[in-house]
This record gives structure tokens, sequence and C-alpha cells, in this order.
């Protein structure tokens, strides 16, 4: 068994060779190109050994993914972009989730309670694919960080308005307004402090060394020991990977790594964060419940335009709202934060948490599914294409 697993996971990690070179002839996002290859590699490889669980997911895959971004996001680029994520992470979270209920309620057959735990889990957005194609097109990083900080933050208030959702569902009845509050604010306000303090005492420790490798072991014990830590305090552990990740980028690297250590620990993270993707993405299309997913082909894409309003509606309410008092975005740049808002790990984590319960939880969990991979196959492969022709006149400035 251990055997036919590592071979599997050699398999994945020579799919990702080719697919990253293929990529640089042929103009689709890397993610969405493995996601297609997985797709179609899957009548005739099977599911194999590797598999997505929820373990993997929660535990290997979104810790590390996690602290490498928020190590790597620019606190100056987010103080500006700080009001416009906060909204899109928090009410943002919680309008998407109530758009998509009584839609999914009316249009997609769902119970009440079931099309609200839909809604959680396709509020989260996983943009990867989408910020990696910004780069490589020079987009400018002010909405690049604002999609990157946006989807770091929303994992968490996600994952927690599941938990609040999946309560109330199994309950049978509507939570309490003020309970689920606090057992959010709980949650949200724990996962951060928890963060927090391991940044800030591990960036003291770095302080006093000059070590790589010791110094790489300290990012790592931040990004996997703060996730199990605050998941032991029965806070958000995603929350607190972030926070962990943004207090040694942006305070413990510049005051405590010599540089070159901290070339080191980027380039190693990168490459983490580069095989950490290939399994993820590489997964979600060898592990599509293809024939669940085909045989409600109609609710699947009804899903999936449900989920890219709902999307629209918070993006378009929220940044608009805030332009009004010069904190928002340019509308041009809100049509590419509504298309670069593609679903992914975490929803198909929280997928993998209900699919056993059967019944309407198994067909919320295959609608997931569709809405990711459709998500990846057409807004991933055409926010190019979409990001030239938006921002073909565009100044850079994004308030006005």
């Amino acid at each position: 068994m251990l055997e036919s697993r590592v071979a599997g996971f050699v398999l994945i990690l020579m799919a990702a060779a080719v697919v990253a070179l293929a990529v640089k002839v042929v103009p689709v996002p890397y993610e969405s190109a493995l996601a297609l290859v997985g797709v179609a590699a899957a009548p005739v490889l099977g599911h194999g050994d590797v598999r997505l669980t929820q373990g993997l997911i929660l535990l290997v895959l979104i810790p590390g993914l996690l602290f490498e971004a928020a190590f790597n996001l620019s606190w100056a680029l987010l103080r500006t972009n700080l009001v416009a994520v906060i909204a899109l992470a928090t009410a943002g979270v919680v309008l998407t989730t109530a758009v998509v209920a009584p839609l999914g309620h009316a249009f997609l057959g769902l119970d009440v309670s079931i099309a609200i735990l839909f809604g959680a889990m396709v509020a989260p957005t996983d943009p990867v694919a989408v910020v990696a194609v910004f780069r490589r097109l020079g987009v400018p990083e002010r909405l690049v960080n604002l999609l990157d900080a946006e989807s770091l933050l929303n994992d968490g208030t996600g994952v927690i308005l599941f938990s609040v959702a999946l309560a109330a569902a199994d309950a049978g009845a509507a939570a309490s307004i003020p309970g689920a509050l606090l057992d959010f604010v709980r949650l949200a306000a724990g996962g951060l402090l928890a963060g927090l303090a391991v940044g800030f005492l591990l960036s003291l420790v770095t302080s006093r060394i000059d070590d790589f490798q010791v110094e790489m072991t300290l990012t790592a014990i931040a990004a996997y020991g703060g996730y199990l830590l605050a998941d032991q305090l029965r806070v958000s552990g995603i929350l607190a990977v972030v926070a962990a990740g943004l207090v040694m980028g942006n305070y413990g690297r510049p005051r405590g790594m010599s540089d070159a250590t901290a070339r080191a620990i980027e380039q190693s993270w990168g490459y983490v964060a580069f095989a950490l993707n290939s399994v993820v993405f590489l997964l979600i299309g060898l592990d599509v419940p293809l024939q669940a997913v085909l045989g409600r082909v109609g609710i699947v894409l009804a899903a999936a335009a449900i989920a890219l309003l709902a999307r629209a509606a918070a993006v378009y309410l929220l940044l608009g709202s805030l332009r009004l008092v010069r904190s928002g975005v340019s509308t041009r740049w809100q049509h590419l934060v509504v298309w670069g808002g593609l679903r992914g790990t975490i929803a198909l984590a929280l997928a993998l948490t209900i699919a056993p319960r059967g019944g309407q939880y198994a067909v919320v969990a295959a609608l997931v599914y569709g809405v990711v991979l459709v998500s990846l196959l057409v807004q991933g492969t055409t926010i190019a294409p979409l990001a030239r022709l938006v921002l073909r006149d565009d100044n850079g400035a994004p308030d006005g």
C-alpha cells in the first residue's frame, strides 16, 4: 500500500512537470490545466491510492499553501486594500451565502438549511490560478494583492460560517443570530490571536539565530504547528496560519533574517506551494465524481451560475459602496474580482466533510465538485483574455 502511494505521488510530480512545461506554450493557467488533465486521465488511471481526503486537505495542503501565500503578502499593499479585503472576507462571505441559499432552494430543490450550507461552502474563493495569470500579465500589484488577501481571509470565515450552518442543519432549525455571531467572533478572533502569538514568538527566535535550515524549520512550525495549536484551542486554524505567515513575512523576515536566508526561504516555500498545488489540482480532476456530476449536469451548471451570480452581487455591492468613501476599487477591477473568484481547495474539503452523510448532503457535495470544476475550466481559462480587455486602457488608478 505504501509503495503504491509513493508511486502515485511520483506520477503526480511527473504530470506536474509535464503540464508546467506545456503551459509555457499553451496559454492556459497551470492549475486549470492540471484539473483538466486529471479529468481526462481519470477513466484510464482510476482514483489510485493517492486520494483527496479531508485530512490531506486540512492538515497537509491548506497550512502549507496558506502560509506561503501569507508569508509573501505585502503588508504595505494590504494596508491600502484592508477595508475592501475585510469587507469581502466577512460581509462578502455572508452576502454570498445569503444570495445562494434562496436561489439554491428555489432552483436546485435543496432544503433551506442545506441550501444555506451550500452557500457557505461556495463562498470562499481560491484564486491561485488567477493570481499566477495576473502576475504573468503584469496586472497592477494592488489588484493581485486584493484577490490574494481576500482569499486568505475568506477561507477562514467561510469555514466558520460552514461550521455554524452545519450545526444548524443538524439541529433541524436555524441557529440563533446572537449565538451564531458569538461563535463566529470567537473562532475568528481566537484564530487570529493564536496566529499572531505564534508569528511574533517565532520571529523573535529567528532574530536570535542565523541558520537557514533552522529558520526554514521555524517557518514550517509556524505553518503546521500554528494550525494544530489553533485546532487544539478550538479556534480557526486557517486564520491562525494566515496571521502567523503575515507576521513572519512582514515582521520576522525583514528584522530577523539575512538577505541570503530570506531568499532561500522564499524559494523553498515557492517550491512547496508548487508541489502542493500540483497535488491538489490534479487530484481535483482525478477525484471528481464524474458520473454524479454528469448525471446532474443541468443543476451543476445552474449551481455554478448561482455561485457566480452571488459572487457578483457581493463584489459589486460591497466594493461599489466603498467607492463612495474612497476605499473601493474601480468598476473595471471589480469585473476581474468577480470573474477571478474561483472555487477550489476549501470548498472541496467541506464537500468531503458532508459527502458520507448521504441524502441531500451527498447531492450538495457533488454540486460543489461541479462548481469547482466549472470555475477552474471556464473562469480559469478565460481570465487572461478578460484581463487584457478590461485593463487595456487602465491607468492603474483603482479609485475614482
